[in-house]
């Protein structure tokens, strides 16, 4: 016997952004398919495009790329109830990053060729996307003005927006987000006990 997926947290996400008719959710189930990724798998790998996007029903996961020297750099955390979309995938462009799942995880995903689908269909799916890409957008501008900042600074404002990552990540991950030593990290980490 299958299993039904909940899709339930998904809808409140999606209708908490735009108001979704029954037709819309009714076509949007049918091309949902979830996912159980065990963990510290690759979803996707740096030179490849997304195929689809994701919403983490459990879990946790990352993006992460390596800079010319080889250094990993992590670029975004994913939390539960969290949408893992890619303005690259959806444009149908290579990215240069790797997507993670650290911890085993539930993600329902949707391919982007179904999403473009329903955007010539449902003026709702559209919604969503614009709402996705701005989200991606801040994110990326929360990260780049982050590292401008000093490293208490980075630190600071980097617990005080995402309190629960400090419980999920380990410091190792959490410092390449930073961009500082692990040294650094725990020590300023230390500084708030």
């Amino acid at each position: 016997m299958q299993r039904i997926m909940n899709t339930e947290p998904l809808f409140n996400l999606l209708n908490s952004v735009t108001e979704l008719s029954g037709a819309f959710k009714d076509v949007l189930i049918g091309h949902l398919k979830e996912e159980k990724i065990k963990a510290h798998q690759i979803i996707h790998a740096a030179g490849q495009t997304e195929n689809r996007l994701w919403f983490v029903e459990s879990g946790f996961a990352r993006s992460y790329y390596f800079d010319q020297t080889g250094k990993e750099h992590t670029l975004t955390f994913y939390t539960t109830h969290d949408v893992i979309f890619s303005y690259k995938g959806f444009w149908k462009e290579t990215t240069d990053y790797y997507l993670e799942v650290v911890s085993e995880s539930k993600l329902i995903s949707l391919s982007y060729e179904s999403l473009c689908n329903l955007i010539d269909i449902y003026p709702e799916a559209w919604k969503l996307v614009t709402v996705f890409i701005r989200q991606r957008y801040y994110l990326d501008l929360f990260k780049s003005r982050l590292m401008t900042w000093s490293a208490e600074e980075r630190y600071a404002q980097f617990r005080k927006a995402s309190p629960e990552i400090f419980r999920l990540a380990s410091v190792r991950l959490i410092a390449s987000y930073l961009n500082m030593t692990r040294e650094n990290l725990s020590r300023l980490m230390g500084k708030d006990l």
